[in-house]
Formats: C-alpha cells, structure tokens, sequence
C-alpha cells in the first residue's frame, strides 16, 4: 500500500485559492451594496432629474394666461416666455386685447426692463434686489434661469434631505443660502420633479413660494402646465396657466428687443 505524503506547499496552494475565492467574494458583495446604496439614496433621483433636463432643455417657449394679484387686486394677462438655456430669458406681458404692457429681457449680467403703459425703462444687473423692484418677485435671474425651468436653484449638491418629512410620494431637501434665508424643495420620490420650493428668512417667514402642477411631457421633457407664485411679504401672487409650450425648436437669433428711440433707459445697480 502506497502511502502519500502531504507536504506544506500544498498547504500553501489550497490557502492561496481559498484567499483569492474571499476576495472576489468580497469585491462582488461590496459592488452589491453599493448598487443597494445607490437605489437608496434619496437625492439620486433629485440629481438626475436636474442633470437630466439640465443637458437636455437647451430652449423653451411658453404662451400663457396669468392671474396676477397684487393687495388683494387681481388682474389677468398673458405671457410670452422664451428662455435660451440657462444663457437668456424673454418675457413679454400683454392685456385685453393683446396689448403689450411690459417687456423683460435678462441674461446674468444685464437686464432690461421696458414698462409700455408708463413710457418707461429700467436697466441694470439682474440681482434679486433690482429684479424685484421691476418685477414685484423677489427673483434674480439665476432664479429664472432655474426655477422656471423647473429646476434646483444653485449647486443641488447642497441641498439635503430632510430625514424628518413623511410623505409615500415626495421627499423634501432644504439648503441654507446664508445667514439670511433658507430654501426648500418638494419633490416627486420616483420621478425627482420638483412639486414645491419655498424660501424662508431668517424669521421662518416663506418670502417665495412656487407650486408645479400638471405636469405634461414635451418632446421627451416633463414639463409643469401650471405654476403658482406666492410672494406675502410684498401682497404679490401670480398663476401662470400655458396654453402653449415648445421644447427645444430654433434658439432665435436675437431675444433682446429694441426700445424706442424716445425712451432713455434709467440704470438700477
């Protein structure tokens, strides 16, 4: 009878295989849990929602009705809104009968502001402080730019989840801006459309609202068919109700208009 004899190399051998069987284990397990992870973590779906339409909206143009109530007095218009990316923005607000009564053309560093029924207008940087005082909404255009593409405003990386909200169908996330002023978002857990957002002030009293609602997909993009704006503490609100919206056509070769050659514009810093 042969007898065979087990030497430690062989040892050595079975241990190595067994080492290398656990780390691929490993690795398999931990790319697993990551995955998990992903699928989990709440502010994914908020990120590629706002990454998403980010890449994707490159032009929009939307005919609107509006109901604007100002101290308590409310009035209706329409709207004519295009916005070139995030690079310009075209408003013009006419009354009964399609009288234009109010222009504004914005880019981030120059605004324009053209009031028909006073003869009047304004130019400036587009800060919130000047923006507001031309538009009664506290919104500079880097708001517009975003806020009326239904998007995040600013770096989204700095908005977090507020883990203390309940809700089966919407997460909120909140940032603060600064010593000042703190934002909140409302959105949509399977979809990451924003519902809601809402700035407070240092006293927690909400200086801007925007609700989205009916939201209808246009050329591949949801995009909200109703937006309400609060604004209490200056008595204003606003419905924008579309009655037309285009996605992605032609970027017009230019979206400022011209004034008359009468009217000297004042300047606002």
């Amino acid at each position: 009878m042969k007898t065979e004899v087990f030497h430690i190399s062989h040892l050595n051998v079975l241990i190595v295989k067994q080492l290398k069987i656990a780390a691929l284990s490993l690795c398999l397990c931990i790319a697993a849990c990551s995955t998990i992870m992903a699928k989990d973590d709440p502010a994914a779906i908020l990120k590629k929602q706002a990454d998403s339409r980010s890449k994707l909206l490159n032009y929009m143009k939307v005919e609107a009705e509006m109901s604007i109530t100002v101290n308590e007095t409310t009035n209706g218009a329409n709207c004519l809104m295009q916005m070139a990316g995030r690079d310009s923005l075209s408003m013009e607000i006419s009354g009964p009968f399609g009288i234009s009564v109010a222009r504004l053309f914005s880019s981030s560093q120059f605004f324009l502001f053209h009031d028909i029924l006073q003869g009047r207008a304004i130019q400036g940087k587009p800060t919130r402080e000047t923006l507001s005082e031309v538009t009664f909404l506290p919104l500079s255009f880097d708001d517009y730019a975003s806020l009326f593409r239904a998007e995040p405003p600013g770096n989204i990386a700095s908005f977090s989840l507020v883990e203390t909200y309940s809700d089966s169908v919407n997460l909120l996330f909140k940032r603060t801006i600064d010593a000042t002023a703190t934002e909140f978002l409302l959105c949509n857990k399977f979809d990451g459309t924003i519902k809601e957002y809402q700035r407070k002030n240092k006293e927690g009293i909400i200086e801007l609202s925007m609700v989205y609602d009916q939201y209808s997909t246009v050329n591949g993009i949801a995009m909200p068919t109703v937006v309400s704006l609060n604004s209490p503490l200056r008595g204003v609100s606003v419905t924008i109700t579309a009655q037309n919206i285009s996605v992605n056509e032609a970027i017009p070769p230019v979206m400022r208009f011209p004034l008359p050659n009468s009217i000297t514009p004042l300047r606002m810093d």
